[in-house]
């Protein structure tokens, strides 16, 4: 019977009824062997199971006859989800792992209608859409990332990717849809009730949408971002062996967009794509940045380096390298003095271009691989090598602390930095620890020690006398801590601090407060531990470290 002719003989709720039944069980019937109603939008099995409800004869879905031509990104959004709500306040619950605006987790269904015969990019966005919602909740979560994590971590140009998410919004796109999942993914908290931890079905989800879209695209600079972000999940959530995995992952993209060979940066290209090429140091010294704290961050799992040793004739430069060639970089080094509130200039003025992107975690990058490659090969750095490179990242680190930021005070660059500080120096406090108890002969035959220099010892005070500083003044940055803006690196510079302090600060540091300061280390640990993970596992060590040096003496 035609339409016209239906709509003459029936009732309105007779069409009503009509119209609310498919003519096929629904897959997710189908797959179970169960009875299905047929509903629509969506039958009364899968209402009660929060499953995502489909057809065959889904119109808006592909089918396996042939690819598909180009579909709005819209039009998966009507298709799984109900029609766009909205959120008071918006979309607050979307950064608890608990919450989410409909489904948690990518459900098998999904990959019911994926053949080699659909277009990835297309899934990719109706996978998004399951997750997120609609556009509300896709665009809080980008701004969330970029007000949070990408301040300290800026592997994302905003600029750039907010054409690229405009874009998304006409035309499907997997390697966008799939870097916002795992900015979903990092800017959320712990959940303290949660029996999987951070390795939960988001987590899952985001790791196997990686994967799939990897398969089926070529390697893109999102997809490597992607995969930075979620190495950077990993690390700050206590999960090493993935984040190690993860990591190996970058290194081997990175090596085959051919920046482990000199000519992808020489002179001639850097002044012919300097954009191009400072994004590419950015991203380089990110993964270089992740591999040193994976390795020095665990101390019970001692995982390689993969950026290590890699012998080569030539050295990927920085990113404020290709600033002469930029004209929207504000041109200023680290230490500019500027009013900011009267007309000054901040560094990180101009951070959402990539012309003005400064990004001073790249050098500590570099000094922490320095340091952890020195004291791990055969010949570990004398005196004189050590208080050079002691008095470098020193200068580096007051730089940072004198220049004027819009966002934040580098808290990254900064702990990393503290870290390589009390790295580097701890070596010069056994001989002077041991003192009396110890000859002359064995004193003068430690590798790398001279115990008339009370530099170490005098660096590590004031290393760990700035990290307790800013322990007892977490209030300051509470909120910033909350939303990713601090980093996950100044937990571990505190765990270390501790251990320091533990093992020699009634020794050779003369700290008679030592105690309360690990105390004030512990308590701002625990709310480290509010927004990740690894900060919880530090607290366990040290509560472990102090019962032995309570017990007997300690050293590490």
């Amino acid at each position: 019977m035609s339409a016209a002719g239906s709509s003459a003989a029936t009732s309105p709720s007779q069409q009503s009824a009509a119209a609310a039944k498919s003519s096929r069980v629904c897959l997710n019937c189908r797959r179970k062997k169960k009875r299905c109603d047929k509903a629509l939008p969506s039958c009364g099995r899968c209402t009660y199971s929060l499953q995502v409800c489909q057809h065959e004869d889904d119109t808006g879905i592909p089918g396996s006859s042939g690819a598909p031509g180009p579909v709005r990104f819209e039009a998966f959004m009507g298709q799984v989800v109900a029609p766009a709500r909205t959120y008071t306040p918006v979309m607050e619950q979307l950064l608890t792992p608990q919450s989410g605006p409909r489904w948690s987790i990518l459900n098998p269904a999904l990959f019911a209608s994926m053949d080699t015969t659909e277009d990835v990019h297309s899934f990719s966005c109706r996978c998004l859409s399951d997750i997120l919602g609609h556009r509300q909740g896709v665009e809080h979560v980008v701004a969330s990332y970029f007000n949070g994590v990408n301040t300290w971590f800026t592997v994302v140009e905003r600029a750039t990717f907010d054409v690229s998410l405009e874009e998304m919004w006409k035309t499907p796109s997997a390697e966008t849809a799939v870097l916002v999942l795992c900015m979903r993914l990092i800017i959320r908290s712990p959940m303290s009730n949660s029996l999987a931890g951070m390795a939960d079905s988001l987590y899952l989800s985001a790791k196997t949408m990686l994967n799939l879209v990897q398969s089926k695209v070529a390697l893109s600079m999102p997809l490597l971002q992607a995969e930075l972000l979620v190495a950077m999940y990993e690390f700050s959530h206590a999960m090493p062996q993935q984040a190690y995995m993860t990591v190996g992952r970058c290194f081997q993209i990175t090596k085959a967009f051919g920046w482990h060979y000199e000519p992808f940066w020489s002179d001639e290209r850097q002044a012919l794509a300097p954009r191009e090429l400072k994004l590419c140091s950015i991203l380089w010294w990110a993964v270089v940045y992740i591999d040193c704290l994976i390795h020095v961050s665990y101390q019970d799992q001692k995982y390689p380096m993969h950026t290590a040793n890699l012998h080569w004739d030539f050295s990927i430069p920085f990113p404020e390298s290709f600033d002469q060639y930029l004209p929207g970089s504000l041109g200023l080094g680290f230490g500019t003095q500027a009013a900011g509130t009267a007309g000054g200039t901040f560094l990180d003025a101009n951070i959402d271009q990539i012309d003005g992107i400064v990004w001073p975690e790249a050098t500590s990058a570099w000094y922490l691989s320095n340091v952890l490659q020195q004291l791990s090969s055969h010949n570990p750095p004398n005196s004189a090598d050590r208080n050079m490179l002691s008095g470098a990242i020193t200068a580096h680190t007051i730089n940072m602390l004198s220049s004027n930021w819009r966002r934040g005070d580098r808290t990254a660059a900064v702990g990393t930095n503290f870290i390589a500080l009390m790295k580097i120096n701890q070596p010069g406090l056994l001989p002077s620890a041991m003192g009396g108890s110890a000859s002359a002969s064995s004193r003068a035959t430690t590798p790398g020690s001279d115990t008339s220099d009370k530099r170490p010892v005098e660096t590590i005070r004031s290393v760990i006398s700035s990290i307790y500083s800013s322990a007892v003044n977490i209030e300051q940055t509470e909120l910033g801590l909350r939303n990713g803006g601090v980093a996950a690196s100044g937990a571990f510079a505190m765990y270390y601090a501790s251990l320091l302090l533990i093992s020699h600060g009634a020794g050779v540091l003369q700290d008679g407060e030592w105690l309360q300061k690990v105390d004030a280390f512990k308590s701002t640990l625990a709310r480290f531990a509010l927004r990740w993970k690894i900060a919880e596992k530090y607290v366990d060590s040290i509560n472990i470290a102090l019962g032995n040096r309570l017990g007997g003496q300690m050293q590490i």
